[in-house]
């Protein structure tokens, strides 16, 4: 007979997944210590100073009694020991997304950002996290809790993490499916300040009650919008359940669909401040962009030309499929290039040992699906092939910026089918116009074809002036919807 599975909890995770046996935390019958707040006194700056600075900056806040930016790291009165890690790391002054949110969040306050990739949003979540626990009473459970939808971005929030964290004493670990249960379980088992973990594996801990996240009085979702891009939203619902209420709690992102505004709603505080860093539809503006418009069965030749105009650049050629990624690193090394594949399929050891080769030049092409789209930062990486084109456009902006990353140049080139990533033709043409790349003649006249022949003014083009416009009059946008996959 078939199995039969329970029906769906109200989180909606249906019997049989992980956290469908997950009860909300009824934390009026839990007696907790209040919150501590943090004693931070915002920089005094002078109003017309602040309008500059954002301006500047390209920085847009809403909000009521937004706190003024941090411009330097004496402002944000952090210990000695981080100021000395700033300057053992050569950084100069905080980013833009870091002067702004630093103030926010060491003021107490719920907070959405959004800014590029590569702009330094994970120092401005970790170190007033860090911050924040030296304020609390130590628990057994986590204090700080930071949730990222791959298991490569876990790695690396906890990697930068650590970086600060240990001269204050703050124990930082983290917890991810691909990996073996047992070590993870015995270093929650023994406590953590710091705890970043994907939804998957922390739900599954939560479930065996591994750890508790009662006393968690600070929550991240980093890269929320790949969450629910991925279908994480019941078990994002599943593990809030099971945090104290007044908690302070922050979302990040390099883009923001309006999917997500509900989310936001729901767990940010009707007092929260948003920030965003620059347009969230627009790419870095220190990688090159370039589009080819091609055929499927002409890829292959045009990849090994490619990679032959750029011997020297470390490489990221990203693929849709695993077997596609499997396949092409194989052609790759049949034809004498160094190269290595990673996607959902491999185990973590071999996914890290990959990484972590690609990182000290040992190979210098890296093939991968989307899991390298988020939460891989290597410092020389120079050029982002995307082999396949990935299923929207918002993906595209975070896949080019593995390069051209804090501060440095990098050059992405795509190559894009009509008949198969036509549906994204519009939305790119936009992208490239708004970064002053150029837009290939193919790939402007199949949107015009594509669409009964209208103008390519139509798609946010240029008019016979020259200048930007959009459509007018009654007709109206398509909002985007996320494309749902498994192939992580």
């Amino acid at each position: 007979m078939p199995r039969r599975f329970k029906s769906k909890n109200e989180f909606g995770i249906g019997g049989g997944q992980i956290g469908s046996g997950l009860i909300p935390r009824d934390f009026s019958q839990v007696n907790l210590p209040p919150i501590q707040p943090l004693q931070f006194q915002a920089p005094h700056v002078p109003q017309q100073e602040i309008v500059e600075f954002l301006h500047n900056s390209e920085i847009r806040v809403e909000g009521d009694q937004i706190p003024p930016p941090i411009r330097t790291f004496q402002e944000a009165n952090f210990p000695n020991s981080i100021l000395q890690k700033f300057q053992q790391l050569g950084f100069k002054a905080p980013t833009p997304i870091q002067s702004q949110a630093w103030s926010m969040v060491l003021s107490g306050r719920d907070v959405l950002g959004i800014a590029e990739t590569g702009s330094g949003k994970t120092l401005s979540f970790v170190l007033p996290g860090v911050i924040h626990i030296q304020n609390q009473p130590r628990n057994q459970g986590p204090t700080c809790l930071c949730v990222a939808p791959t298991r490569e971005l876990a790695i690396q929030i906890e990697t930068e993490t650590k970086k600060f964290a240990s001269s204050l004493g703050v124990s930082v670990a983290s917890c991810y499916g691909g990996a073996p249960r047992r070590q993870q379980e015995y270093t929650l088992r023994r406590g953590v300040d710091f705890l970043i973990a994907t939804p998957g594996r922390l739900l599954d801990f939560l479930e065996r009650r591994v750890v508790d996240l009662s006393s968690c009085s600070y929550v991240i979702f980093d890269e929320a919008d790949r969450m629910l891009d991925m279908g994480f939203e019941p078990q994002i619902r599943a593990v809030m359940s099971q945090v104290r209420p007044d908690r302070q709690m922050l979302m990040f992102s390099a883009t923001w669909p309006k999917e997500l505004n509900k989310l936001a709603s729901q767990f940010l505080k009707q007092t929260r401040c948003f920030i965003k860093v620059g347009d969230e539809n627009k790419a870095c503006e220190r990688v090159k962009q370039i589009v080819h418009v091609t055929k499927r069965m002409e890829k292959q030749q045009l990849l090994f030309k490619t990679l032959s105009e750029h011997p020297q650049d470390k490489t990221l050629i990203f693929t849709s499929t695993k077997r596609m990624a499997d396949r092409l690193c194989g052609d790759l090394r049949r034809s004498g290039l160094r190269s290595e594949a990673i996607h959902g399929d491999k185990d973590q050891r071999h996914r890290e040992r990959t990484l972590q080769s690609f990182k000290q030049g040992h190979c210098s092409i890296l093939v991968a699906t989307d899991v390298a789209s988020r939460g891989i930062d290597v410092k020389d990486l120079t050029l982002v092939i995307n082999y396949d084109f990935p299923n929207n456009v918002d993906d595209y902006i975070h896949r080019i910026g593995r390069t051209g990353r804090a501060g440095a140049f990098g050059t992405a080139i795509s190559f894009f089918d009509l008949q198969a990533d036509g549906k994204n033709t519009r939305r790119l043409i936009t992208l490239l116009e708004k970064n002053n790349q150029e837009v290939p003649r193919a790939l402007s006249d199949g949107a015009s074809r594509s669409h009964g022949g209208r103008s390519r003014g139509r798609f946010g083009g240029r008019n016979s002036s020259g200048n930007n416009w959009r459509q007018s009059g009654g007709g109206s946008r398509r909002s985007y919807q996320p494309y749902r996959s498994n192939n992580y």
